[in-house]
């Protein structure tokens, strides 16, 4: 049995949800519950995914960043010299993941996926993704060769018979390929027993990891820990894990008493029950049984259930009025038109846009927003795909350079669906909005008047006028003041945004002749509910950006409406 670290403990097993991971202290809301890393009572595996491999260090995970001005000194990677497969950052890395897995067989056969097939043409020898294993299936290699791992892995669920029987001809089949592959290219026997045996860890690989999915800085991968593994889901969740190199780390989202079962979402928990509950039951095998799934629970009504809203008082939501009783004309629950309209348009709303050109991208979200109008009409703004649709429109903004429009589509969004989405102030999505509200008021505030060519009274004009009459450089240090605040409580202070965010405050902060809106915004920090703080932030950004989001259903109108 693997170690488990202080502050948790592993309650024994029952006939509906296996094993438990407890608390045997208090955490607070944003606290750290523990931290799972290599070599600290319970082995991991923590390899990029394929697209990443050749800018991430196989070791740390650090990703390269040589052709980026801005870091210094740049992180760079070379390819292991063995195998041209992976890459890592320092000589140091290399040793230590020789010693932890490349060396015990990954290395060979990574050196004998790119080997030369005689049978194969000149083309399919070159082609880069034939040379290089699935990221499943390297994962799998990193079991094979680790006994550590192996026997961690053992004690897991994979649910295979389950997998065996249901599609049998095209899930089974997979693993069945993956398997032979990675047993193929460690010169292993595919003998029966073998051959079962790796489907199985393969199962369990399937049921158990983590993806290390990182947008912001472009990372993905597979994250393996078996303690972490024992953590069951809920899609009320009082906690939730981040990824720093190859460690992860739980955070608790709201109180968790000593006693209390620890619950993470596998999934993204602000989907609808039905996307939720075949996500869970396609990967994972079960069915969700929380109080979310069993009263069919909307995201406002999930808002009001968390404790401590009273901490959204250091927010761009202070008013926990509008938390506890949000402005909306009807809950999901008690409309089933409402509910399968969702569910009729959520396919055709939620693909990705990424890769389309512009014009492609305007007509797809002009096409979004009509198909959202029932939504719409219910301000119900919180609720997906509409939420996705601001998003995708802001991205779409800001990659056409109109970033008034993509500031005032974020201020909507931090005001009108962030806060309900994630109830605690350090919900990881609401810190990066501000962070993106931050860098859109210095962009705009370093811009010449952006509606100069426009015609008195036209909607742009208007944003410039109200922008016009705003100190952005005060509002985009206050707010940055409030990233640096949660970060370390929605992941660390490792993480890249808040790196940024203590970059642009130490920018603002050393610009000569703001020492009164310096100490203004310092005073904030420190005293963030004092009565005289509460009113500069008042009038200096919370009334601001609301006059901003004001514009953001007319622009929607204007760019995208019939």
């Amino acid at each position: 049995m693997v170690a488990l670290p202080p502050g948790i403990t592993l309650s024994p097993p029952s006939p509906t949800r296996g094993r438990s991971i407890l608390a045997s202290q208090v955490f607070s809301p944003g606290a750290v519950i523990a931290v799972f890393a290599h070599g600290e009572g319970a082995p991991s595996i923590a390899i990029p995914d394929n697209p990443h491999l050749p800018r991430t260090c196989h070791y740390c995970l650090a990703i390269a960043s040589d052709q980026d001005p801005t870091v210094s000194p740049p992180v760079r990677v070379r390819a292991c010299t063995g195998c041209r497969t992976v890459y890592y950052c320092a000589p140091a890395c290399q040793e230590a993941d020789w010693a932890l897995a490349h060396g015990l067989g990954e290395c060979k056969a990574f050196r004998r996926v790119r080997a030369p097939d005689p049978a194969s043409s000149q083309e399919e020898e070159t082609n880069p993704d034939r040379m290089v294993l699935p990221t499943p299936v390297r994962a799998l290699v990193q079991v094979l060769v680790r006994p550590e791992m192996q026997a961690a892995v053992a004690e897991m669920e994979g649910h295979v018979e389950t997998v065996r029987t249901t599609d049998p001809d095209v899930a089974w089949a997979g693993i069945e390929l993956q398997a032979r592959a990675a047993l193929h290219y460690l010169s292993r026997e595919v003998s029966k027993s073998n051959l079962a045996e790796a489907m199985e860890i393969v199962c369990k690989l399937k049921v158990n990891s983590f993806n290390r999915l990182d947008a912001d800085i472009g990372q993905s991968g597979t994250y393996l820990n078996p303690v972490l593994a024992m953590i069951n889901h809920s899609c009320v969740p009082n906690a939730f894990v981040q990824f720093i190199g190859r460690k992860a780390i739980l955070h608790a989202f709201r109180e968790i008493k000593e006693g209390e079962e620890i619950e993470i979402s596998y999934i993204e928990c602000t989907l609808h029950r039905s996307h939720r509950q075949e996500a869970l039951q396609t990967r994972y095998h079960f069915k969700c049984l929380c109080p979310r799934c069993k009263d069919d629970l909307d995201i406002y009504q999930v808002c009001q259930q968390y404790p401590h809203l009273e901490l959204n008082s250091f927010s761009l939501v202070p008013d926990l009025d509008k938390l506890r009783h949000p402005p909306i004309k009807q809950h999901l629950q008690s409309n089933s038109s409402l509910q399968k309209y969702i569910e009729e348009i959520y396919p055709n709303c939620t693909e990705s846009l990424q890769g389309l050109d512009l014009p492609d991208k305007s007509n797809q979200l002009r096409q979004r927003w009509k198909m959202c109008a029932r939504l719409r009409q219910a301000e119900l703004y919180a609720v997906e795909p509409l939420t996705q649709v601001f998003v995708d429109a802001s991205i779409y903004f800001c990659e056409q350079a109109y970033f008034q429009y993509g500031l005032v589509v974020s201020c909507f969004l931090a005001l009108n669906s962030d806060p309900y989405r994630g109830p605690m102030p350090f919900s990881g999505p609401r810190v990066k909005g501000m962070l993106m509200i931050a860098k859109l008021l210095a962009n705009t505030a370093s811009m010449l008047p952006w509606a100069s060519g426009s015609s008195t009274g036209s909607l742009s004009a208007k944003i410039s006028q109200a922008l016009g009459k705003m100190d952005q450089a005060t509002m985009c240090q206050a707010i940055l003041a409030m990233v640096v605040h949660y970060c370390p409580a929605a992941h660390s202070t490792e993480w890249q945004i808040y790196r940024q965010a203590k970059d642009l405050l130490n920018d603002l902060e050393g610009i000569p002749g703001r020492e009164t809106e310096n100490a203004l915004v310092n005073a904030l920090a420190r005293n963030p509910t004092g009565s005289e703080e509460t009113r500069f932030f008042t009038m200096a950004v919370l009334g601001p950006v609301q006059t901003l989001a004001g514009f953001a259903l007319d622009i929607m109108d204007t760019e995208f409406g019939l």
